[in-house]
């Protein structure tokens, strides 16, 4: 019989035929409005959806000044609840069936409830037994509106100077550090606004920054966790992430892949960013976390038929032949032309290797994917022959018969089942 030896270097060929994709598209947008009993939009309302079908799907999204927010959704025909908070709000819970492949507007109406404190920017003055501190900090937020951060710094200093218990202002003050890029300064003061009872997310945000900033990895995944607990991880993992795009369009692999998998690491549930961590690897040869990050996208959504061409692509370049085989099955029902000369080489590979359970297994991979592929028919029906399998040796090989009696292998085939007819 002849050998069907298949080298690695011609399966890489492969590689090319499937087209190079785009960073992941959308299959569905929502575009929601929350309004109040009159109608009117509500601004900074948190939206926090979720999927009780898609386990690792989380977005985090606030509403703009008309009350408007924007969900993106990779996967359709499934159920995503929506909750909506804002002090001074009662919460809502709802779920909505989406079904559409494309956008939709939808609008919910939440109604007045008891407030919670507001202590941002703009805000009533805090409580303080220090005149003096109270006449510094509204100083303070004089100058914010005026975009003076320099005379900020110097009011909010000057009110944590008269009351070092002042919350909101050790808040501020940490805040308007970072914008000067005073990183440690920002850090110390979010400490302190923190140990004092706050919890608003700009002071979380404040701290991690910084913390990021000055390299210090402990302090940045603590700092992560109390973000992490009020879901603005995700607002700015997609801030990271669309930093790794507009790299990607500038043709920085190697920039994007760093963004992108900063983006994955501070939330891995985010879809896009698994996406584009994928193909910037693929792009700048870290063929094995890009294999890592498409199977992560494919668990989390098994038919991303971007997820599963990325994920082939990186098995191809790996030479990684059990997982290659994974990735051809998952990709016919997309590329079946690709699929079976993959899935038919990889199989002569291990024939001409003399490794026949796994030339067996892929061969009936072939044929599970086209039934009307004679050659695999009988190649599997020599190896029935060489391991005694008599019955469906001979099943395989008239089937080969059947579907191709003029190929140049059928002398072969009738020869062997002479042989197999014998007493």
């Amino acid at each position: 019989m002849r050998n069907k030896r298949r080298t690695t270097a011609w399966l890489l060929v492969l590689i090319w035929i499937v087209p190079r994709l785009a960073l992941a598209q959308p299959r569905g947008t929502l575009i929601g409005r929350i309004l109040d009993p009159d109608g009117k939009g509500i601004p900074g309302v948190a939206v926090i959806v979720t999927s009780p079908q898609i386990p690792n799907f989380k977005d985090i999204e606030t509403t703009d000044k008309k009350g408007v927010f924007r969900v993106d959704f990779y996967q359709i025909d499934v159920t995503y609840h929506y909750r909506f908070d804002k002090p001074g709000y009662q919460s809502m819970e709802t779920e909505q069936k989406w079904s559409l492949e494309g956008s939709a507007h939808k609008e919910w109406t939440m109604r007045p409830g008891v407030s919670a404190a507001v202590g941002a920017a703009g805000g009533p003055p805090p409580a303080s037994t220090s005149p003096e501190a109270i006449t510094a900090y509204n100083a303070g937020i004089t100058a914010l509106k005026a975009k003076d951060d320099a005379t900020a710094e110097s009011k909010f200093k000057e009110a944590v100077g008269h009351d070092p218990n002042l919350r909101q202002g050790w808040a501020q003050l940490s805040a308007v550090e970072l914008e000067l890029g005073h990183d440690k300064e920002a850090a110390e003061a979010g400490e302190k606004a923190i140990a004092l009872g706050a919890r608003d997310e700009a002071v979380l945000l404040a701290r991690w920054q910084a913390y990021r900033n000055l390299k210090d990895d402990a302090k940045a995944a603590d700092a992560l966790k109390d973000l992490e607990r009020i879901g603005k991880q995700t607002e700015e993992a997609k801030r990271i992430h669309n930093e790794g795009v507009a790299l990607m369009k500038a043709k920085d692999y190697e920039g994007a892949f760093t963004k992108f998998q900063e983006a994955v690491n501070i939330d891995p549930s985010l879809q896009s960013a698994q996406l584009g961590l994928a193909e910037a690897a693929l792009k700048s040869g870290h063929n094995a976390e890009a294999a890592t990050a498409a199977d992560a996208m494919i668990k989390a959504d098994p038919k991303n038929e971007q997820a599963i061409r990325l994920r082939y692509n990186a098995c191809l370049a790996l030479g990684d032949k059990a997982r290659l085989a994974e990735a051809l099955g998952a990709l016919a029902p997309y590329e079946p032309k690709v699929a079976r000369a993959g899935l038919w080489n990889l199989a002569s590979e291990a024939y001409g290797t003399n490794q026949m359970d796994l030339a067996k297994a892929g061969y009936t991979k072939v044929i599970q994917l086209d039934p009307t592929y004679a050659a695999a028919y009988y190649w599997r029906g020599v190896i029935n022959v060489s391991q005694g399998d008599t019955a469906d040796a001979k099943s395989d090989l008239e089937r080969f018969l059947q579907l191709a009696p003029n190929d140049k292998e059928a002398a072969s085939a009738r020869e062997m089942l002479k042989y197999l007819d014998k007493p």
